[in-house]
C-alpha cells in the first residue's frame, strides 16, 4: 500500500494538505473494506490523511500515523475527522485503526483514483506532442505448471507520473 501512496511522495506539493483535500474527491470513488457498523471515521478523510501526510515527507506506517496524530485540530476539521459535539475537540484514528484499513483497501483501486488525481493535477505540456514511455516485462520465476508467466506493463510521461499499468498471465 505504501508504493501506492510513494508515487504522491514523487510529486511536488507546496501545500500538502489542500492536495489531499483535492484528493478526498477521488477518494470518495475507492470501495471501502470495512462494514458499516462501528464505522467512525469516512474512508476518504483516512486515506486523505495519510496521503498529505506523504505529500509533507512521511514515508512509513509509523510516520504517517504520527503526523495525523500531530496535526492541529484544524487541519483534521478539513480533512474530514468528527469533532465532538461537547468539547470540540477533533478525535483522530488510533495508529492501529489506520493500518489495519490501509492493508484492507483495494490497492488496485486506490491506484486508479491517485493516478486520476495526478493526471487531473498536471499541468497541460503546452501545445505539442506529449511524450509518454511504455515499458514491459516478465516476472523471472512466476512460471509455474498451472500458469504462464506474469508480465508488467506500465506507461509514464517524462514528468514522472505513472499513467497506468496492468500485469496479466500469459500462458
Amino acid at each position: 500500500m505504501l508504493t501506492v501512496l510513494a508515487q504522491l511522495g514523487r510529486t511536488a506539493a507546496p501545500v500538502p494538505l489542500a492536495d489531499a483535500l483535492a484528493l478526498s474527491d477521488f477518494l470518495d470513488l475507492v470501495p471501502g473494506p470495512r462494514g458499516v457498523r462501528g464505522r467512525r471515521y469516512r474512508l476518504s478523510a483516512l486515506v486523505a490523511a495519510a496521503a498529505a501526510s506523504v505529500l509533507a515527507g512521511a514515508r512509513s506506517l509509523s510516520a504517517i500515523t504520527e503526523w495525523i496524530g500531530d496535526v492541529p485540530a484544524w487541519a483534521c476539521r478539513a480533512l474530514g475527522f468528527p469533532t465532538d459535539p461537547l468539547s470540540g475537540t477533533v478525535s483522530v484514528p488510533h495508529p492501529h485503526t489506520l493500518r489495519r484499513l490501509l492493508v484492507q483497501l483495494d490497492g488496485d483501486a486506490l491506484d486508479r483514483e491517485i493516478g486520476a488525481f495526478l493526471t487531473a493535477r498536471a499541468a497541460p505540456a503546452g501545445p505539442g506532442l506529449r511524450a509518454i514511455a511504455v515499458d514491459g516485462k516478465a516476472l523471472r520465476g512466476s512460471r509455474t505448471r498451472i500458469t504462464g508467466h506474469i508480465t508488467l506493463l506500465a506507461a509514464m510521461d517524462h514528468t514522472d507520473h505513472v499513467l497506468a499499468h496492468r500485469g496479466r498471465t500469459r500462458g
